[in-house]
């Protein structure tokens, strides 16, 4: 082994040689190591140009990459759902329509946050669901939950059949000798409200100013309180929340019959039925029930009022829709 003082010498007699030969001894290299170099120059060279080949003339067919990214969304969907909190509230089932129902009312239905946003972005782009089986095609919505909610959707089962044009036909040349009598002008039919807890989608599109998106939010609003007890409710509507012209125009062509409201009853439903009511909600169906288990039946309706949560106000809003048969 060279001791210190001869590595010092070896130093500086290297530095004292001339700036070319000291660059000659440091790239040097004997046989083997020019070997070693020139194959790993051959595989760069080659790897470069398989990287360039694939980069510049590859192109993979979308069809193959269409069942990966199929997989991949499930596989994210799946993961967000076993993500979610276990003691949230179980999945609702209500009717609804899925061009105007919001994100919250998605989660609802048991959909993740990001599964009813990539719906939501799909509206927002001008996306429109036209039949039920519109809903089926969206790859965040998994089949056994599309069966699950297909009875609840307020849309038809299939597009309806287009009309073939049929030219029109020319009528016959009047003949000028035949003298006909004149025609009687039709007296106008006198205008009659439509009653609004039982009429369908087509009913109200045949009203002055009622388009299919104010009907559809107006029936689909209906089955979920159970029926309007008052036109005001209307506002409650989500197409209607920002527009208080179109409700007071709807209260001139809409009537109210309170004998077709559907009632829950207190004393023997569950607590999934409470909650599916939009007044009532998991938050107050809970002690609801559990109010009714510590004190026994309600002997009326007005009994709910012993409960801290409910105060005179909400009281008139639920009354309509509570029973004590």
């Amino acid at each position: 082994m060279a001791s210190p003082q001869d590595r010092e010498q070896e130093r500086q007699e290297f530095a004292s040689r001339p700036f070319k030969e000291q660059l000659k001894d440091l790239l040097h290299l004997h046989k083997a190591e020019r070997r070693g170099n020139a194959l790993m120059m051959v595989l760069l060279l080659i790897a470069a140009g398989a990287f360039y080949y694939y980069r510049l003339y590859y192109k993979p067919d979308a069809s193959e990459l269409e069942p990966l990214r199929i997989e991949m969304e499930a596989w994210m969907a799946a993961r967000d759902s076993a993500r979610n909190d276990p003691d949230a509230a179980p999945a609702e089932s209500f009717p609804f329509d899925p061009n105007t129902i919001s994100v919250e009312d998605w989660q609802r239905l048991g959909l993740s946050l990001k599964q009813a946003a990539s719906i939501d972005r799909y509206r927002a782009k001008g996306g429109r669901f036209r039949t039920k089986s519109d809903v089926a095609r969206m790859y965040t919505i998994k089949p056994e939950v599309y069966e699950r909610l297909k009875p609840f959707i307020l849309l038809p089962d299939s597009a309806p059949k287009r009309v073939r044009y049929q030219p029109r036909t020319l009528w016959p040349k009047r003949d000028s000798t035949r003298s006909d009598p004149p025609r009687q002008r039709e007296s106008p039919r006198p205008f009659t409200k439509l009653e609004v807890n039982s009429a369908d989608t087509n009913a109200l599109i045949a009203l002055p100013g009622i388009g299919p998106a104010f009907a559809r939010g107006i029936t689909k609003y209906r089955e979920s309180l159970g029926g309007y007890h008052s036109l005001d409710q209307l506002a409650e509507v989500y197409v209607l929340k920002d527009k208080p012209d179109a409700v007071a125009r709807l209260k001139e062509l809409l009537v109210v019959d309170t004998l077709l409201i559907r009632r829950i009853p207190l004393n023997t439903c569950t607590v999934e039925e409470l909650a599916a009511h939009p007044y009532i909600r998991w938050k107050l169906a809970k002690p609801i029930i559990a109010y009714r288990q510590h004190h026994g039946p309600f002997a009326e309706v007005a009994a709910i009022k012993g409960m801290q949560l409910i105060d005179e106000d909400l009281y008139r809003k639920l009354a309509p829709y509570l029973s004590v048969e």
